[in-house]
């Protein structure tokens, strides 16, 4: 059994920081695999694939490396879904909403999961609908459309589990400081290859891997805790963020 993690740090349609960093590992084997891409940008006018995300990290060679694999996840820091509220308000004509004590606690802003993280966390992530991080979801959102048609599953919107995956990361939120050049928790910062420099794209993408296999249930592997799954009463429809829990990463803050 062997798992190919990809992670996807998203810069927005035309962004030309683009970062993709992936991992192949062996059931019990220790010993990690990495590719890593330099930025980069999407091609115009080629459809969105596993392929134009993959050759910028293994090249022309990641068929191969397909083919000796038997799960894939891929971990991608960006929103996966919108709030049921704001999709309401562009979809139903009588939805009516009223100003909030805060923008968090605005339905149209944030997701629960979202909500969530800045509860367990303190962190507070952007909003795919009142901030620029629109730009980058809705690319995420428009490749996994196009990866469902190679056989993905979205998680936990589509199902909860599956042989080839994609979930929603935080990097941040595994990492010791509140800012993005921060190293993630030394657990999850050892795995990370030293030519990989924090506050990159790839090494957030690196990180977005590492809980991909995590989640792929690699965790006692790595000598490190599983992933926190969904919250009982939360709508899987508004997606999930897949992290650390909270007092893990506290213990090395």
């Amino acid at each position: 059994m062997s798992i190919l993690a990809i992670g996807w740090d998203v810069r927005g349609w035309r962004g030309n920081q683009q970062a993709v960093s992936a991992i192949k590992l062996d059931k019990h084997v220790k010993k990690i695999q990495w590719w890593v891409s330099e930025d980069f940008q999407f091609e115009t006018a080629e459809p969105l694939s596993l392929s134009s995300l993959l050759t910028p990290a293994i090249g022309d060679d990641h068929k191969s490396v397909l083919d000796d694999v038997n799960q894939i996840v891929l971990g991608i820091d960006a929103p996966l879904a919108f709030s049921k509220a704001y999709i309401q308000l562009l979809t139903d004509d009588n939805s009516v909403y009223q100003p909030t004590s805060s923008q968090m606690s605005n339905p149209l802003a944030f997701r629960d999961c979202e909500r969530w993280i800045k509860d367990e966390h303190s962190k507070t992530p952007l909003s795919a609908s009142f901030d620029k991080l629109g730009n980058g979801a809705t690319l995420a959102i428009a490749l996994t459309h196009s990866l469902k048609k190679e056989g993905f599953s979205l998680v936990p919107q589509d199902r909860l589990k599956a042989n080839r995956s994609i979930i929603e990361v935080y990097p941040g939120i595994v990492k010791v400081g509140p800012t993005r050049d921060m190293p993630a928790i030394q657990p999850v910062h050892k795995h990370i290859p030293d030519s990989i420099v924090p506050g990159t794209d790839q090494y957030d993408a690196a990180i977005c891997a590492l809980i991909a296999v995590i989640y792929a249930g690699y965790s006692e592997q790595l000598n490190l805790t599983d992933v926190v799954d969904i919250q009982d009463g939360f709508d899987p429809k508004e997606g999930w963020i897949y992290g650390l829990p909270a007092s893990y990463v506290q213990r090395y803050q």
